[in-house]
């Protein structure tokens, strides 16, 4: 039992007292002269056995007393050492700390709590928060304080503060301090400034509201995969963010523009920007989309940065423009410009029906080229285009070059804020321009590239060349062929389907089937169906798409080999003698075979390192020289060394285990020969070791009893 020091001394005290009185009361026995002068003796030894007891007790509590007083001291001592390591410590954190009293009052300060508020320790030392701060925030402090108090726990408060540079924020903690009877008489601090942290937040979340908010497609992706979409992307294409997300980019890229966006994600690689791409996307409704891009590559991170927006209007416009102004030049119609009463621009029809060049017609006012009795017509046609309406139709005489005059039939309207009269005119005196439109329109549908068929009873009425040039039929065959005995049995549901939803009133379809050719053999074509219900006529348009087919089962014929591929590699890993793990460029385990995870004794592999020394002690094969870590195998191959049977003591001194091992080293490079991963092997041969040992030890038992035997035959030997 353990006796403090009040104890030890009170005690001391008390046998100190005894022996005075006995003392005393030996001296008054002295005193009184009727006492027995026989016990004179006895008390004189009694009296010197009680004053040698009281010096050894005084002897003894002198000693307790310097004892306790020298581990007093070297407690203050100790004390103070590690108040001042405490100081050491807080001042050279980056944050600033305060302990103060219950009271309020500050016992200790770091240096870059001084720094924030411009006082000393000493000058903090005994004052509280109202003594240097304002009265508000004095306020707030305090009543923080006793919520610590109160709760006895540590909290967590968001200040400003003002400094030389402008506000920044802190996260303050405040906790209790307990003395040695566990009652808090202290309240630390510690303030964090999260000022940058505050601002990152705050610029990502504008960044993300404008990410979200954008009507233009804000997306970041890989070199062959959606990472992240914003709202437009949807929006535009109509697919989910999941469906975006889960396949290839180039899935959704119309196949006409695959390879050029091949290519261009292929610059991209280089680091090279992409600016103002343009490829069309295929809609979640089969609907085509005109895009234009901007793209950003980060060759470290190998993502790309794009913003493409929707200019399928644009171009619908700048085709439709083109279209106009090639009708226009192309058109054999009169198209004219009239304003003030003047052509200021004119077809080469108008010239070529009329004679005239394009120097005699333009700035000459119209009515110089009409008949006199027509003129008021084309007058009253032109009122009433300005006051109300919007298209005019008219029929007048038009003078030749040649003085003659024909008939046109004019359609007009007018542009009310330029005054500008756009106009049409079709000559009707010949009916042969029907005529020879019909044969532009035969000469369009034998020119295309594409499959055109009409068809009407089952039968195809009218094919093009590029059918016969296809399927090898001409119009003789399919007269007498119906075209749903050419479909492939299996695709025969599909075309009823088809048929099905056309009567139903859906318009344009798009469909896949096969087709049998002439010379017996099968070809895939992609259609895009209509139908005149009202006449039950079917117009379609067809494209060969066999070896786009014989490409994607290729493709998917290669996945297939290369899942059997990687299930035979992860079969031959797993069983195999050695150890084997494999690390990424960030030296995280992305892979650990079975006899790896039994050397480490650890199942998962990413808790494994790719540092053996946070496993094992590491050592030389002499079993004394510690074995340097950054010369591991996997730290060589990540370097880009290969390094092979390297033998290497790992010492368990948990397990109190120790392995020999062979490790051999791999790096894994990429096409631009960066180092991307590591594969290492571990071999145990702890157990071959033991069995070289223990043939040597034998070996050299035998040598010993045979060189014995050698002496006693040959004494010479």
């Amino acid at each position: 039992m353990k006796i403090s020091l009040e104890k030890k001394i009170i005690i001391g005290f008390i046998l100190n007292l005894f022996v005075v009185f006995a003392i005393a009361w030996i001296f008054i026995l002295r005193i009184d002269k009727q006492r027995n002068q026989a016990l004179d003796a006895s008390l004189n030894w009694i009296e010197i056995a009680l004053i040698i007891l009281s010096v050894i007790l005084l002897t003894v509590v002198y000693f307790i007393i310097r004892s306790q007083l020298r581990a007093k001291n070297l407690s203050q001592d100790l004390l103070l050492e590690n108040k001042q390591l405490l100081q050491s410590i807080i001042d050279n954190t980056l944050s600033p700390m305060f302990i103060k009293k219950i009271n309020g009052e500050y016992l200790l300060i770091n240096k870059q709590f001084e720094s924030l508020y411009k006082i000393t320790n000493e000058e903090i030392t005994g004052k509280t928060d109202h003594d240097f701060l304002p009265a508000l925030i004095a306020d707030a402090n305090r009543n923080s304080d006793f919520e610590v108090v109160k709760a006895l726990k540590e909290l967590k408060t968001e200040e400003t503060i003002q400094q030389s540079d402008g506000m920044h924020t802190y996260i303050a903690v405040k906790f209790p301090i307990y003395d040695a009877t566990k009652r808090i008489y202290a309240i630390g601090g510690i303030f964090t400034d999260i000022s940058e942290r505050k601002k990152l937040e705050e610029s990502s979340k504008a960044a993300d509201n404008f990410f979200k908010m954008s009507v233009d497609m804000m997306i970041i992706s890989s070199m062959n995969k959606f990472i992240k979409v914003n709202p437009a992307v949807s929006k535009i294409l109509g697919y989910s963010e999941e469906e975006l997300l889960s396949k290839s980019f180039l899935e959704f890229t119309h196949p006409d523009d695959i390879e050029i966006t091949q290519k261009e994600v292929a610059k991209l690689q280089t680091g090279a920007p992409s600016i103002k791409f343009e490829n069309r996307y295929i809609c979640k409704d089969g609907s085509t989309k005109w895009l234009i891009w901007s793209v950003f590559p980060d060759v470290s991170t190998g993502l790309l940065y794009a913003v493409a927006s929707d200019i399928t209007a644009q171009k619908e416009i700048e085709t439709a423009l083109n279209v106009a102004n090639t009708f226009f030049y192309m058109s054999f119609d009169m198209f004219v410009v009239i304003k003030n009463e003047k052509f200021v621009k004119v077809n080469p029809a108008f010239t070529r029906i009329l004679g005239y060049d394009q120097k005699e017609i333009i700035n000459k006012p119209f009515l110089d080229f009409i008949h006199p009795e027509d003129a008021p017509i084309f007058m009253n046609g032109i009122k009433k285009l300005q006051v109300s309406d919007s298209v005019i139709s008219h029929r007048v005489r038009e003078r030749l070059k040649d003085g003659s005059y024909k008939w046109f039939d004019w359609t007009s309207t007018i542009d009310i804020q330029t005054g500008i009269i756009y106009a049409v005119a079709r000559d009707v005196s010949e009916l042969i321009k029907n005529e020879e439109s019909l044969k532009i329109a035969n000469m369009f549908f034998d020119m295309a590239f594409d499959i055109l068929t009409v068809a009407k009873d089952n039968h195809f009425i009218k094919i093009n060349q590029a059918f016969t040039k296809t399927l090898g039929y001409n119009q003789e065959d399919m007269n007498r062929i119906k075209f749903m005995d050419l479909i492939h049995p299996d695709d025969k549901k599909t075309a009823g389907e088809v048929l099905e939803r056309h009567l139903k009133g859906e318009s344009v379809i798009n469909f896949r089937t096969r087709f049998l050719c002439k010379d017996g053999s099968y070809k895939w074509l992609d259609w895009n169906s209509n139908m005149d219900l009202q006449n039950g006529v079917f117009y379609s348009v067809g494209r060969n798409v066999t070896e786009l087919v014989e490409l994607e089962n290729e493709q998917q014929l290669a996945i297939d080999n290369l899942y059997e591929n990687e299930e035979k590699l992860r079969l031959i890993v797993e069983n195999i003698s050695e150890g084997i793990i494999v690390a990424n460029a960030d030296k995280k385990i992305i892979m650990a075979n079975n006899m790896a995870n039994a050397i480490f004794g650890i199942e998962e592999d990413d808790k494994i390192s790719t540092n053996l020394s946070n496993h094992f002690e590491l050592y030389f094969p002499d079993e004394k020289t510690i074995f340097p870590s950054q010369n591991l195998p996997m730290e060589r191959a990540l370097s880009g060394e290969a390094t092979t049977d390297v033998e290497i003591i790992l010492w368990n001194p948990m397990a109190q285990e120790k392995k020999r091992v062979l490790i051999s080293g791999r790096p894994l490079v990429d096409q631009n020969n960066n180092v991307v991963a590591a594969v290492v092997t571990i071999k145990d041969i702890s157990k071959y070791k033991q069995m070289e040992e223990d043939l040597e030890e034998s070996e050299s038992k035998y040598r010993q009893l045979i060189g014995f035997r050698k002496g006693n035959t040959d004494t010479m030997i």
